[in-house]
């Protein structure tokens, strides 16, 4: 900042007197106008969105996957397996950290908490995917838009 203040300081020596004021300005514009342009696309724009897939997997199994992606990066998820097909969660994983997903789907921590491996049920109709354990939880696969900034 400080260079460019002498940047406009040295412009105006060269100019007459009575230009002086508009060369400052105009040098000034040229310079920061740029400089706020750029500061106002910080660090700040971002998109939010659920990604809900589910997928075959060992030919009778199921791969349901949910993760919470900022920016196209996954900042949280969880991964049900029923890997032979037999309707029971037989691995799972995640989330990442505990109350890190956008308003309103917050409950992916609650159901991950329930879910036991060896015991909970798993479901998949083409569409939507059902979890059972002492509650039953449902969702649809699809990608679902949380939040845009920017």
């Amino acid at each position: 900042m400080i260079e460019v203040i002498g940047a406009c300081v040295r412009a105006s020596r060269a100019v007459n007197r009575r230009g002086s004021r508009r060369v400052i300005a105009l040098v000034a514009t040229g310079l920061l106008l740029p400089a706020m342009c750029l500061v106002g696309c910080g660090p700040d724009v971002y998109s939010e969105t659920i990604s809900i897939s589910a997928e075959a997997v060992n030919e009778n199994g199921l791969f349901a996957r949910v993760e919470y992606l900022q920016d196209g990066e996954v900042a949280n998820s969880v991964y049900l397996v029923d890997g032979n097909g037999d309707g029971v969660i037989d691995g799972k994983s995640g989330p990442l950290e505990e109350g890190n997903w956008p308003a309103g789907w917050e409950w992916f921590d609650d159901m991950y908490s329930d879910v036991v491996v060896g015991q909970t049920t798993i479901a998949f109709d083409g569409n939507k995917v059902t979890v059972t354990e002492t509650k039953t939880y449902e969702f649809i696969v699809g990608e679902y838009q949380c939040r845009g900034l920017g």
